[in-house]
């Protein structure tokens, strides 16, 4: 019987802390979309690689037809956005396959280009865009290392 308390003991810690822990929950475009539309604004580069990150706005590229993408200053950019994986043959170029993912706190995307003309054009590339809080931002490219975090301006 004392091994029983010990595990319903133990299941129990587990359990309570799976329900405490922050999850990041899958979300789809729409939620995205509203996600994005309360934190569009002026942001500052806090830390980073000026080579990938600069200071600026943080809008859509047209507010009426999101599916265009968004940016980031002038050097952050995500464009046709979509759900989940597309895949598209550019003539002379590449097979380039993109795929989104929407969490509850950003975006990752995904883009990859083979069965290129040319070995130099070959791509596999990951970058996320993350809102850390109300005020602050996380841009990341995973296969190069690359981590610039923003805040809000203030006025």
């Amino acid at each position: 019987m004392k091994n029983y308390k010990v595990l319903l003991c133990v299941c129990c810690l587990f359990f309570a802390n799976q329900s405490f822990a922050k999850t990041i929950l899958p979300s789809n475009k729409t939620k995205f979309v509203s996600l994005f539309n309360s934190k569009v604004g002026d942001y500052e580069l806090v830390s980073g690689d000026a080579r990938y990150c600069d200071s600026g706005s943080l809008m859509w590229l047209d507010k009426n037809n999101t599916d265009l993408g968004f940016r980031l200053g002038s050097l952050i950019s995500f464009i046709d956005l979509h759900n989940g994986t597309q895949t598209n043959k550019v003539p002379d170029f590449c097979l380039v396959t993109t795929k989104f993912k929407y969490t509850s706190i950003g975006l990752t995307m995904d883009l990859r280009q083979d069965r290129c003309d040319s070995n130099n054009d070959i791509l596999d590339v990951s970058r996320t865009l993350n809102f850390v809080s109300d005020t602050q931002l996380e841009y990341l490219i995973k296969n190069a290392n690359v981590q610039c975090k923003f805040e809000l301006k203030r006025l």
